[in-house]
């Protein structure tokens, strides 16, 4: 379900031909865009990581006209941040930026399980979706609506205790 592009680290100058390639198809972009970011990329950050302050700073200028306040920048960091550490190479921050959002349900909805599972664990605990919930709502100024009754009427909906943790699988079929 979805489309996961699972990337190695890329802390090196270099981009190979191989790197180009994978980044094409998994991208969509052309060579001269993917080596045009690549330069961009490392002259922000010579050090080839990119941390959530960099990111912020790099949302700020892609951010949905929706999204006014930054809310969901830590949910998309941690989508972005495959490998869960703290920081975004090369192909992390390439990727990102390139798939956007997925067209299809499945790849839509595995995109919002990544960005509620800040933990990165594979699963959602009630307050992950709470806290994902509430920024939601806080984006489209719907503040009235309370994100802890929501997500606890999510996992009832789902069979799951609130003491559990909701799977990918789960979540997917939850809504399909």
């Amino acid at each position: 379900m979805g489309n996961k592009v699972v990337v190695k680290d890329v802390t090196s100058k270099n981009l190979s031909q191989e790197d180009i390639e994978m980044l094409k198809k998994a991208s969509k972009l052309s060579e001269e865009e993917i080596k045009e970011t690549y330069r961009g990329f490392w002259n922000e950050f010579p050090k080839g990581k990119m941390d959530k302050k960099g990111f912020s700073k790099y949302y700020q200028k892609i951010k949905d006209e929706s999204d006014k306040n930054g809310i969901l920048c830590d949910h998309v960091f941690a989508v972005f941040d495959q490998n869960h550490d703290g920081t975004i190479d090369f192909r992390e921050f390439l990727l990102a930026v390139a798939l956007g959002t997925p067209a299809d349900l499945d790849s839509h909805l595995d995109y919002v399980f990544e960005m509620c599972d800040i933990s990165g664990d594979g699963h959602i605990d009630i307050k992950e979706l709470t806290k994902f919930l509430q920024a939601s709502l806080t984006l489209v100024n719907q503040t009235d609506y309370d994100s802890k009754i929501m997500a606890s009427d999510v996992f009832k909906k789902l069979g799951i205790s609130e003491d559990q943790k909701l799977t990918k699988e789960q979540f997917i079929n939850g809504y399909i």
